[in-house]
């Protein structure tokens, strides 16, 4: 019996089998589909040739499917054939898919190929069994067929990206050697501190980590926190599902937890993960340890203080809009204080002119029309200090205006 299985072995398996809408779904699929390399291979390893079939139903013919029954017949394949990624369910008869991964993975040509586990049991330590396995991302039956095919995509962009890393790599190993040849443990660490100054994101800093692991001859995961922000990173990608789940259930494990080979460093803003002590040299493990306590530690100062750079830079705007807003006012009130001190004034002059004639038809006495002059006037006279009184404040108004255009130059 061959061991890749064939449409017509699996049965006709309509698409709504795994829970498809109809057309729409069709139509779903064959738009991921355009955007799907069709020369991506993908080995679906499930006992179960009803599940096999829907596999097909959603994939083909949108990437280039071969299909087993058991670990076995699929580690037979590998001895001739490389897929690009591996769709695993967990719960195989004889050799399971934990174990299948952990055989594939000590194949150096496929160490890095995406590794999915599909699985019906959906726990924590199920995860941290298939991470530990080696796999990148976990589906739970029953699976909906945008979700495998969402996944596909992921993992297709995360194998295009590790071809692309590995050219640049390969250019870069021979400096690397020679650097790593000058180079004593304590100085990686001092390199990796100075550097950390200049840092300017989380994303910067999360880098440099692994970069230092890599000096180190270290793989891990790095995940930084600043504000509700979280991002899980390691040379295979960014917030890789397992990867994400394994660090959010580590991250409240104490300062330092340790556990096989693996060892992480938890801090308020990064959780630093070692997948590969090197046990069997402990005093080379040791100080592995401390160097790596101090460069987290490190790390969490600086994305303290971009997280203070960054409350002050928002407290800093905030106070340049409230002092706008404050010169606007000033500037609104100014203008309303100038417009009533000149209805002010003009009414003064109408009404002198109105009572100046109204003297002549009122037929009084030259004594009582000088009585009657000096009291306007001496009113009069009290509102032109009043306004006057107004020009003062139309100075004060301006000097305090003009001193808060100061104060937003200056925090600007």
């Amino acid at each position: 019996m061959s061991s890749v299985m064939t449409q017509g072995q699996c049965g006709e398996l309509e698409f709504a089998a795994c829970g498809a809408n109809g057309s729409r779904s069709q139509q779903r699929r064959l738009r991921i589909g355009e955007t799907m390399n069709q020369l991506f291979k993908v080995f679906a390893v499930d006992d179960d040739p009803v599940v096999l079939g829907v596999m097909q139903a959603i994939l083909e013919p949108d990437c280039q499917l071969q299909l087993y029954p058991s670990a076995e017949d699929c580690l037979q394949q590998l001895q001739s054939e490389k897929p690009d990624l591996f769709l695993l369910d967990v719960n195989l008869p004889a050799m399971n898919g934990f174990a299948l991964c952990r055989a594939i993975r000590s194949d150096a040509a496929l160490k890095n190929t995406p590794v999915i586990f599909v699985s019906g049991c959906d726990t924590i330590e199920e995860r941290i069994k298939g991470y530990d396995a080696g796999g990148q991302d976990f589906i739970v039956k029953p699976f909906e067929p945008e979700e495998l095919l969402r996944k596909l995509l992921v993992a297709q962009t995360t194998v295009r990206g590790q071809r692309s890393l590995a050219e640049q790599i390969a250019d870069a190993e021979m400096l690397s050697s020679l650097v790593m040849a000058s180079m004593d443990e304590t100085g990686i660490l001092l390199q990796f501190m100075s550097k950390l100054i200049a840092l300017e994101s989380a994303a910067e800093i999360a880098a440099e980590l692994l970069e230092l692991l890599r000096r180190y001859g270290l793989e891990g995961v790095v995940q930084t926190r600043v504000g509700s922000a979280a991002q899980t990173q390691s040379a295979a990608g960014s917030n890789l599902p397992l990867e994400v789940s394994v660090i959010e259930h580590l991250r409240n494990h104490g300062r330092v937890f340790e556990f096989r080979r693996r060892s992480v460093h938890n801090f308020d803003r990064v959780t630093l993960m070692v997948n590969n002590l090197p046990l069997e040299n402990a005093d080379f493990c040791g100080r592995l340890r401390d160097n790596l306590a101090v460069a987290a530690q490190g790390a969490d100062s600086r994305l303290k203080a971009l997280q203070a750079e960054e409350a002050s830079r928002r407290a800093q705007a905030g106070i340049i809009a409230a002092l706008e807003s404050v010169g606007d006012t000033i500037m609104e009130l100014r203008e309303a204080q100038q417009d009533q001190s000149a209805i002010s004034s003009q009414l003064i002059v109408n009404f002198q002119e109105t009572l100046l004639n109204a003297f002549v038809g009122m037929g009084l006495t030259e004594n009582q029309e000088q009585s009657l002059q000096d009291m306007v006037g001496d009113f009069l006279g009290r509102m032109v200090e009043i306004l006057g009184r107004g020009e003062q404040t139309q100075l004060t108004l301006q000097r305090l205006n003009d001193r808060l255009a100061q104060l937003r130059n200056s925090d600007a």
